[in-house]
């Protein structure tokens, strides 16, 4: 299963993980959804102007389901410009937890011993991949931070490049592994400086795979009076919880982290008793400084809440006026719905077998309600 994949100016990145669905495994009784740590994770790279070139570098199993960015690494050769190598950050997982909890699914039950390597965490991770000889090797992959870290952003036009900041939320008692697939309830939003913790790592280069260059955890962090300190971190108040930041860059800024960071907030007082949300509940949309990462700049009230969990994205008033008109809506072929053509056996929608598949999967589907 692959969520996410990760983009440079002239190289993708595509991901195969130990982490399978197969539909199929119903009729044999056995878990739809499942993980093999013991497994290894391969990592596929293409040229995307030569993409039947691709290189496969591998590594322990894991599960990452967003990536933060990624980037080339250029070197001049006789005067030519030469990718060297692919960088890539991405949110990495050591169990599928997340998985089975979001699927409101039990956990399978290991059908052999296996010692765990890593603790279950998701950290923001680097990784390198070497394209200048011939042997695929990852030289450095390791983790930025010890502290949970998921839903990652940038500012859009720093994307592709060696950006220094990377933004994302954070939980500050416990697992993102855990916490995910649940209503999970963000109650810190993080910034961090990832030029100066990849510039470190490898100056005092950490254990691989399982290692971490800053291994403080989020209250440590918070308790760090430094600010030039390369992680940030904004909390938010008791019983109130946050969703994925969004940045927006300030027109006339200089720096990259110019800007605020824009997040849905719901005060969970609104609650009754027994959790439940009342009709009139309603959320926030909160401007926060993301210099500082300590100002709330404003706060918009919204007319309803909004649910926990969801995605967001951020479009200037440039942006919605200057949409391409829609010209024509793209469907899929389906068949007349009173001719029968058994002499197609093609899965181009019109075809025998087509229509027997439809037909299978509907009646499964009763069965199985």
């Amino acid at each position: 299963m692959m969520h996410d994949f990760g983009v440079s100016r002239s190289h993708t990145i595509i991901l195969d993980l130990p982490l399978s669905l197969d539909p199929l495994n119903l009729a044999k009784n056995r878990p739809v959804v499942s993980y093999d740590p013991s497994g290894y994770s391969r990592f596929g790279i293409f040229s995307r102007y030569d993409p039947q070139e691709v290189r496969w570098f591998q590594t322990d199993a894991c599960c990452i389901f967003h990536t933060a960015n990624t980037w080339d690494e250029v070197i001049t050769l006789d005067g030519n410009q030469v990718t060297d190598g692919v960088n890539m950050l991405a949110c990495r997982l050591t169990s599928a937890s997340l998985v089975f909890s979001a699927g409101d699914l039990a956990a399978p039950i290991p059908t052999h011993s296996f010692a765990e390597k890593e603790e279950e965490q998701c950290r923001l991770y680097y990784y390198h991949f070497s394209l200048g000889g011939l042997n695929n090797i990852i030289p450095y992959q390791w983790a930025l931070s010890a502290i949970p870290f998921e839903f990652p952003t940038l500012r859009d036009d720093v994307s592709m490049s060696s950006a220094k900041y990377i933004y994302g939320c954070s939980v500050s008692d416990s697992s993102f592994g855990a916490a995910l697939g649940r209503a999970v309830k963000i109650d810190s939003l993080v910034k961090i400086d990832v030029q100066t913790l990849i510039a470190r790592g490898k100056r005092e280069p950490p254990r691989p795979v399982s290692g971490c260059v800053d291994t403080r955890s989020v209250s440590e962090v918070l308790a760090s009076g430094d600010s030039e300190d390369p992680i940030k971190v904004f909390k938010m108040p008791q019983g109130w919880y946050a969703q994925e930041p969004r940045f927006v860059a300030r027109k006339t800024g200089y720096d990259e982290d110019d800007g605020w960071l824009l997040s849905y907030v719901f005060d969970e007082s609104q609650l009754t008793e027994d959790g439940e949300c009342h009709s009139n509940a309603q959320s926030e949309l909160w401007i926060i400084d993301a210099k500082n990462m300590k100002d709330v700049i404003a706060r918009v009230y919204l007319p309803q809440r909004v649910p926990y969990g969801l995605h967001g994205n951020w479009f200037s008033e440039k942006d919605v006026l200057g949409q391409r008109p829609c010209e024509t809506i793209r469907s899929l072929p389906c068949s007349a719905p009173h001719k029968k053509d058994v002499t197609t056996n093609g899965l181009d929608g019109s075809g025998f077998l087509w229509n027997s598949w439809i037909r299978t999967r509907r009646y499964l589907e009763e069965i199985l309600g």
